[in-house]
């Protein structure tokens, strides 16, 4: 059929327009009358699964309370104008979809207020002239209050195999139509433009067509008196306006309070939706506010493999202000850091999937099953989905396997780069049917990060350098060995997995003509991943020629007090890295304690085993409780007599020699090093040989103004992060 609307001669043309002027001209008793509506009752009920969002039970609802044109003939398809007072005049009738699509487009110009419509057997709009398309669910003529079926969309209008990404008609309503080829139309949905079934091959209806003269309230975006981004999603276009919200973040500097604006990317922005759908069907932009200035929201294009600011008390503090009392989630944050120190998957993103996926914490699947992720339940049903023996285990577990070794890693099937994304890229392509799930899991980052930052302003937000790839090139690692490549646009499927143009990543910092990044993957495609899991090591770079990327956001720059430090690499590398927490103050001149320097030590060599270790000084409620135990189990500190460990002293130059040189196994005997310096007699015999193998690898130095090493001065912030990087790099 598709074939016959390409190479329809002049021939039929003419039959099809002789065909129009014959029937319109017969048509005496119902030509130009006006269509009677009516509603249908579902023939079957479906019980609407409690757990679902309340958008989702609105959309539904909705769509179940649709008007259906009473028909005036026996034909299959009728063709009709379409008034802006939301009537409709009969025009034609046709047993051909193709004829009356073509019959339709004859009379386009013959009025200027009204648009020429094909009606099915059903009594639904399926094509218009101009028309915005709404994502519905139509069983044997009626909608459905279901959320089982889900439609997919593809690249060409071959629908060709694989599927790009899947659709649900529940969590959304309207799309632009940029191509209607009769039985397949071309839409865009939540940044993806593709191709879409309209009927299946059972005969049930995807999508219907609301003339554009008939829409009421499409979903938009607004700027709110606190100069957020807000996506105002429609569930009914055709009704009085019924949005859900959700709030992503800081509005750009473009945009106006109080104005509507269009936009089915979240990149370009119109105050007019004909132009946007006028330049859709051009494939450009032209006309958009933003034209030449693409919008990429932050939390939504930051890679997975990152981590946030805050801590696992933060976190418990935000789930006590955002959940209920008898919420999962409460007092989880130590397995959500737990999660993302181990396996590369950012804290606050996996709390955003976790605050959408189970209602903050108190859905029945996360009561009865311990899931909190919504893994294997299909549109939030029970059966089928994941059970898990603990909250714990849910978290450690999708982390490692759902995410680490699944979405975020480029050998995976599920792979479409680690950010959350949309339907065109991210985890939001294959992760939910729900167009805006990444959206909804973004807002709750926001939301932690506001809640969170407090008066000091918002940590997470642009804490890292994003770039995003615009050639197809190759990522390496520092030994020159290829991780994983990147595809050019639009050439990756479920067998192609790895990397494609449009996918981001973390800008570590520049070298020669290179960027180093933050790989989505630490071993090569060929080979198995560390421990044949999701385990990340966050040391390992990967790198990447500059002329294969673009920076799309400003890092933010707080941390005010080492702008000019001669030790600023150093910090940047230690917060870019993780291993130190950004804050709006570093104090780089500040001595560091004990407890802090062992919790930079253990992020920056990925130390994570907890032992069983106890001081009289270090209780279960201190923030330092678990690096502790996790740095004495490693055995690279002990405590200092007596059964004290003294987190709050700050540490001395030789135990910090002794830590890096144990961990780093550089151990020398020889002191040729020590034995220049004027005290070198004064460091302790237990730290020498420690001492003597920093200084011979270059990690740790002296001061050159007296000749000194001064084992027993107290140790500065911002020597302890260079001493760590050097320990890291060297």
């Amino acid at each position: 059929m598709r074939k016959s609307i390409k190479k329809l001669s002049a021939y039929s043309i003419a039959v099809g327009l002789l065909l129009c002027t014959s029937i319109i001209s017969n048509a005496q008793g119902i030509n130009n009358t006006k269509y009677e509506t009516y509603k249908k009752t579902q023939p079957k009920t479906v019980i609407i699964n409690e757990d679902l969002p309340e958008e989702v039970k609105s959309d539904i609802q909705n769509s179940m309370n649709l008007d259906y044109l009473k028909k005036k003939t026996d034909s299959k398809y009728e063709i009709a104008y379409a008034h802006c007072d939301g009537t409709y005049s009969y025009i034609s009738k046709s047993e051909n979809l193709n004829d009356a699509i073509e019959i339709c487009k004859q009379q386009q110009n013959n009025k200027s207020n009204d648009i020429p419509v094909v009606i099915n057997e059903d009594g639904l709009v399926v094509y218009a002239t101009e028309g915005i398309g709404r994502i519905v669910k139509i069983i044997n003529g009626s909608a459905t209050n279901s959320t089982e079926y889900t439609a997919y969309l593809y690249k060409n209008k071959n629908l060709t195999s694989p599927e790009h990404t899947y659709i649900n008609h529940a969590y959304i309503d309207d799309v632009p139509i940029i191509e209607d080829l009769g039985d397949i139309v071309k839409i865009e949905v939540s940044g993806y433009t593709g191709y879409i079934k309209k009927q299946e091959d059972d005969g049930s209806l995807n999508i219907i067509t609301v003339p554009i003269n008939q829409v009421n309230n499409l979903s938009h975006y607004t700027v709110n008196n606190n100069n957020e981004l807000v996506h105002a999603i429609s569930s009914d276009i055709t009704s009085a306006p019924k949005y859900s919200y959700q709030i992503l973040g800081p509005a750009p500097n473009f945009m106006k309070v109080n104005t509507r604006y269009y936009s089915y990317d979240g990149n370009y922005f119109y105050t007019d939706i004909n132009k946007l759908i006028s330049d859709a069907k051009l494939d450009n932009h032209n006309n958009a506010i933003n034209s030449n200035n693409p919008y990429y929201n932050y939390y939504q294009y930051l890679p997975g493999r990152s981590k946030t600011s805050y801590t696992a008390d933060d976190i418990n503090r935000y789930f006590e202000q955002y959940t209920p009392s008898d919420s999962l989630l409460r007092n989880t944050g130590r397995y959500f850091i737990k999660a993302q120190n181990e396996y590369g998957t950012n804290a606050a993103l996996l709390i955003g999937i976790a605050m959408n996926e189970s209602d903050r914490g108190t859905s029945n699947l996360a009561k009865t099953k311990f899931n909190v992720f919504g893994t294997n339940a299909k549109d939030g049903y029970v059966e089928g989905a994941d059970k898990f023996s603990s909250i714990e285990e849910c978290i450690i577990r999708v982390s490692n396997y759902s995410f680490s070794n699944g979405y975020f890693n480029p050998k995976s099937w599920k792979y479409n780069s680690s950010s959350l994304g949309n339907k065109s890229l991210g985890a939001n392509v294959r992760y939910a049917s729900d167009p805006f799930w990444s959206e909804k899991a973004i807002s709750r980052m926001y939301q932690l990060d506001k809640f969170l930052g407090g008066d000091t302003g918002l940590k997470d937000y642009n804490r890292y350098l994003l770039g995003m790839y615009i050639n197809e090139t190759s990522i390496k690692n520092t030994l020159n060995k290829e991780l994983y490549s990147i595809l050019p646009q639009n050439t990756r499927t479920k067998n192609t997995c790895k990397g494609q143009v449009g996918d981001t990543t973390i800008v570590l910092n520049e070298k020669d003509n290179n960027y180093n990044i933050r790989p989505d993957r630490i071993v090569s495609i060929t080979e198995t991943n560390i421990n044949g899991d999701g385990t990340y090591l966050w040391d390992i770079d990967g790198v990447v020629n500059k002329n294969n990327i673009k920076i799309i956001n400003e890092k933010s720059d707080p941390n005010t007090d080492f702008i000019n430090h001669w030790a600023k690499s150093y910090i940047i590398d230690g917060m870019n890295k993780g291993w130190v927490d950004t804050t709006n103050i570093f104090k780089p001149e500040n001595f560091i304690t004990r407890a802090e320097f062992i919790k930079i030590v253990n992020r920056a060599f990925n130390i994570t085993q907890i032992g069983e270790e106890s001081f009289s000084d270090v209780n279960p409620g201190d923030w330092f409780y678990d690096e502790v135990r996790i740095a004495t189990n490693a055995g690279y500190i002990n405590g200092r007599g007596n059964g004290i460990f003294a987190p709050y002293d700050p540490i001395t130059r030789q135990e910090a020699a002794k830590i890096i040189g144990y961990i780093t196994n550089k151990i020398d005997y020889n002191f040729t090093y020590l034995s220049t310096f004027n005290d070198g007699n004064s460091v302790l015999d237990w730290a020498k040989p420690y001492v003597e193998g920093v200084l011979k690898a270059g990690y740790m130095n002296g001061y050159a103004e007296d000749n000194t090493f001064k084992p027993s001065d107290n140790i500065k912030r911002a020597e302890a992060v260079t001493i760590l990087s050097r320990a890291k790099m060297l």
